[in-house]
């Protein structure tokens, strides 16, 4: 703030020695913040990928050199007739530091007596972490729903809750994974 209101007054009065040793004191201070910061927190461990918020990141989109190591423990979230406030829940209950690949699956309807009801995966692998946004993942769910009824000519009350209050699942398999650099 000091650095953005000395560089101000220097515009409006050039000649004035003293601005300039402000100036130039405030870029210290951020430099040394940033400094003790990266001191603080171990930056390999806390890197956390720039995730698009306007639309949906797939996994094989990520250009690196590095190797990318995927954790063998699946996590599972099951949905039924998905609400944007369990999105949020879900995404809220990400590790602040993680990314993770997750894909989506769609299951016209479960119950006791249909474990073993054919499921469609819904899109390519996909990145989250806990800065994804609700909205969007929301949005992108729904248009996969509804790109599926169109493609494979299905009734639109496929997904619709059923009567019974057994209904259609979305489920998202989720699990952490980490860009190992080279030394």
């Amino acid at each position: 703030m000091v650095f953005l209101l000395s560089n101000f007054l220097i515009g409006i009065n050039p000649f004035v020695r003293e601005l300039y040793i402000i100036r130039i004191m405030a870029f210290c201070a951020i430099i040394f913040i940033l400094y003790y910061n990266s001191i603080q927190l171990p930056i390999e461990t806390t890197f956390v990928l720039p995730l698009s918020i306007s639309k949906i990141s797939y996994f094989n989109e990520i250009e690196t050199e590095s190797r990318i190591y995927i954790d063998s423990n699946w996590k599972t979230e099951r949905f039924y007739l998905i609400k944007i406030n369990e999105i949020s829940d879900f995404l809220n209950e990400l590790d602040i530091n993680d990314n993770y690949i997750a894909t989506i699956e769609f299951i016209p309807e479960i119950s006791e007596y249909n474990i073993d009801a054919p499921q469609l995966f819904l899109s390519k692998p996909i990145l989250v972490n806990k800065f994804s946004s609700s909205t969007t993942l929301y949005k992108f769910i729904f248009e996969r729903l509804n790109l599926m009824v169109d493609y494979y000519y299905l009734d639109d009350t496929i997904i619709q809750q059923c009567k019974n209050g057994v209904g259609p699942i979305v489920i998202i398999n989720y699990s952490k994974f980490y860009l190992l650099f080279p030394n």
